[in-house]
């Protein structure tokens, strides 16, 4: 839980409204503005965090 917390949270500085959906075992979250302009810092700690770009919808994605 704390690790799609915390995601949520890095995602939410750069698209407060962004959209959020779940299929299956996934969540998908945002889009663009923050998949493109997310700091390469916060992108790094995304990815320790277990969440991932998906190719498919380009949004942040993690498994359940």
């Amino acid at each position: 839980m704390k690790r799609i917390k915390e995601g949520l949270e890095i995602i939410a500085k750069y698209e407060d409204d962004a959209d959020f959906c779940a299929e299956h075992d996934v969540i998908y979250v945002g889009g663009e503005e923050s998949t493109e302009n997310m700091s390469d810092e916060d992108k790094h700690k995304m990815d320790e965090l277990g969440w991932f770009i998906d190719e498919e919808f380009y949004c942040w994605s993690h498994f359940c």
